[in-house]
């Protein structure tokens, strides 16, 4: 029996934690656990490799953990405080991971210098430098915006936001739960989805560990313990595992728990020559390691290269892919990416200036969002100008656009029973000679403007940014994806159509011959018109409508082709 567990509850349990404030702000929630159980306690500061090298040096696997399993071992602290992400899969068997505390958002998040008006990784200017010393956010930030630099930026997250508004990056990212715990969830620009930059094992969450044969520990540690975040990080350790990766490695992975059943998202990447492969599973929890295993197994399959899913191309811009490739996933469906447009926002002029002041003045009734893109464009410009746009009325094409608005209107956003414009139009509560804003790309029709001009609206058009269509670099993408026979290609607007059949080039008949399937019915109509012979319209734009829409026509071509059968995740 050790020393702690003899002397019962008369002396404090030692906390052993690093000295750095992040580390400090998580125990001293360990702390704050322990105390709302009536034990006495201390923290107690041990010194880590990483904390003894440089802030500019890259940090290896464990070096804030060695330390102080050490300080355990030698029984000069009873329980170690870490961030979960950062405890080597394999861990001394005479120590055991006794809780984890209630997870904080796991995610990542993209930060900008003060008074940028970046609120996404679209916004970011071409070849901008994005500052992180990890692998896993330098594979999948590239992934979805090749064009961006990343250099490594080491040092505390104080140390790092300096650097960042001293001008060393265009931009940082940073877990969300360590800008939270130190108070700097005001310098969050933007939240990098999972599914777009998959968090690494176990992030925001903080593990409690013990001695294996300390035995009134191992009793509080369940009594601190919370159940759903235990399960969802032991997935996510045992996907590391099974791949083979460590805390440094470049692969992301995040449990949700839902009832009775579980969902891991994951990716993985390889090298700077090939884009990271994601993919995802569902599983009953009683389930859920033996789910991780094949979720491992699938993407190493996939980065061999002998993953043998049906594939579809999705013609989005990568970085706007990761939610719908996850649902595609869920579906045994593979996703081949060809990004038919690019969005790039209008430089900050004063002509734009006085567009958005215009667009957002108090003299306009309404102000009429048509995609996230604008939104999230319009939301920074409004932040950069310091523009208070809480009391105007907003309508939103599709509730991803109405979510991206709702850090401007602070309340409701009025949305068409239908995601289109031509209902938007004839829904919307308009009395005669009310001003609008229509808030647009440059490259949009006319239509919704003429047509709110019809019900009696002054229109007014803020264009904040131009779509490219047919990028050059798409090219030889789509070329490998149509030899890989793709099911389908999902189309989000008619610009994705005319930028697909503009790369095609002498494959356009292979292009043609495809199933489309579309989002909303102006983009069905603009595939019907340009001569695609099957074109199939989701219910809904958001990834999971899409997705079994895609599913759908999946299911139609492999009992055409029998020989060709679906994996479906399980």
């Amino acid at each position: 029996m050790s020393r702690s567990a003899s002397n019962g509850r008369s002396r404090p349990i030692r906390i052993g934690t690093r000295g750095s404030a992040l580390a400090l702000a998580q125990a001293e929630q360990v702390a704050r656990a322990l105390g709302a159980e009536g034990r006495p306690h201390r923290i107690v500061v041990v010194e880590t490799e990483g904390d003894r090298r440089a802030p500019d040096t890259a940090w290896g696997e464990g070096a804030f953990v060695a330390a102080i399993e050490q300080a355990l071992l030698d029984e000069r602290v009873d329980i170690a405080v870490h961030s979960a992400k950062d405890v080597p899969t394999e861990m001394d068997e005479r120590l055991r991971i006794a809780a984890y505390l209630p997870r904080a958002d796991p995610r990542d998040a993209l930060v900008a210098p003060i008074a940028s008006a970046v609120t996404s990784l679209e916004d970011l200017p071409p070849g901008a430098v994005v500052g992180t010393d990890s692998p896993r956010r330098s594979a999948f930030v590239r992934a979805a915006r090749p064009d961006l630099r990343v250099r490594p930026l080491h040092g505390n997250v104080d140390t790092r936001l300096r650097r960042l508004d001293d001008g060393e990056a265009d931009a940082l990212v940073l877990a969300i739960a360590g800008l939270v715990r130190l108070g700097r969830e005001d310098r969050i620009s933007a939240v990098l989805e999972p599914a777009v930059v998959p968090p690494a094992p176990g992030q925001g969450a903080i593990a409690v560990q013990i001695r294996a044969t300390d035995a009134p520990l191992i009793a509080l540690g369940a009594v601190l313990d919370d159940a759903r975040t235990h399960l969802a990080v032991a997935a996510e350790r045992t996907f590391l595992r099974a791949t083979g990766g460590g805390c440094r490695s470049p692969i992301g992975a995040l449990a949700t728990i839902d009832g009775d059943r579980l969902r891991l998202v994951a990716g993985l990447a390889t090298d700077a020559s090939r884009p990271p492969v994601l993919d995802a599973i569902e599983a009953p929890t009683r389930e859920a390691r033996a789910a991780a295993t094949r979720l491992a197994e699938r993407l190493l399959s996939a980065v061999a290269g002998s993953d043998e899913r049906p594939t579809v191309i999705v013609t989005r811009p990568r970085a706007a892919t990761g939610s719908l490739a996850a649902e595609l996933a869920l579906r045994g469906i593979a996703t081949l990416v060809v990004p038919a447009i690019e969005i790039a926002a209008l430089d900050p002029s004063p002509d734009l200036d006085r567009s958005v002041r215009a667009a957002t003045a108090a003299s306009i009734d309404w102000t009429v969002v048509t995609s996230p893109t604008a939104a999230r464009i319009l939301a920074g410009h409004v932040r950069r100008l310091a523009i208070d746009a809480r009391p105007r009325r907003w309508a939103a094409i599709g509730r991803a656009t109405a979510a991206a608005i709702a850090s401007l209107s602070r309340g409701d956003v009025w949305q068409p029973s239908r995601p289109d414009g031509a209902t938007l139009v004839a829904e919307i509560p308009l009395s005669d000679g009310e001003h609008v804003s229509l808030v647009r790309g440059r490259l949009a029709g006319d239509r919704l403007e003429r047509g709110l001009a019809g019900r009696g609206a002054v229109v007014e058009s803020a264009v904040l940014y131009e779509t490219l269509e047919g990028p050059g670099s798409s090219r030889e993408p789509l070329a490998a994806a149509l030899d890989r026979s793709p099911a389908a290609v999902v189309l989000s607007s008619p610009s994705a159509v005319r930028g697909l059949l503009g790369l095609a080039g002498k494959r356009r008949a292979d292009v043609l011959g495809l199933t489309a399937v579309c989002v909303g019915p102006t983009t069905a109509a603009a595939a019907r018109e340009a001569g695609f012979g099957t074109v199939r319209e989701a219910t809904a734009p958001d990834a999971a409508s899409v997705a079994a829409a895609v599913a759908a026509e999946v299911s139609v071509a492999a009992s055409v082709q029998p020989t060709h059968t679906a994996s479906v995740a399980t």
